[in-house]
């Protein structure tokens, strides 16, 4: 995973060893810098792989919906290139409900602080925890490139 990262997003090398220095401290600031940092991770992720584009239209269980791939849809623009690059519906689904479910957690983490609660949502295990998430995902996403 080191290096499919160090290829497709030579500037997340950066961020992730300021993400396990994070970890390290004592501060729980630090912490929540740490989760802030995996969401930047997953939307240079996705400006590397499916940079932002015009949305598109998708039937979805018979009907129209409409997938907005701009670049603030980062987790959309993930999912996209998941289904478009994938030959395993059953990766696509499980890496898909991943990242659904960590972009979902890590937004919600961002709008939180965004409200002044920034080291009350944190404790370090959580932090931990997204950063390995974050990591593994980064991990399966890049493996379509090879």
């Amino acid at each position: 995973v080191d290096s499919a990262i160090g290829d497709h997003i030579p500037t997340a090398v950066q961020t992730l060893t300021a993400v396990y220095e994070n970890l390290q401290s004592e501060n729980p600031e630090d912490w929540s810098n740490a989760v802030h940092s995996c969401r930047r991770l997953l939307q240079d992720l996705a400006n590397a792989i499916y940079p932002a584009r015009a949305d598109i239209v998708k039937t979805v269980n018979g009907k129209d919906k409409e997938i907005n791939l701009g670049p603030d849809n980062y987790i959309n623009r993930l999912i996209a290139f998941l289904e478009e690059r994938s030959t395993s519906e059953r990766f696509t689904e499980i890496v898909g409900s991943h990242i659904k479910f960590m972009g979902e957690r890590l937004d919600s983490v961002f709008q939180a602080t965004q409200k002044g609660s920034h080291t009350k949502i944190i404790s370090r295990e959580e932090a931990d925890r997204y950063v390995v998430y974050t990591y593994l995902i980064t991990g399966d996403i890049l493996s379509l490139l090879r």
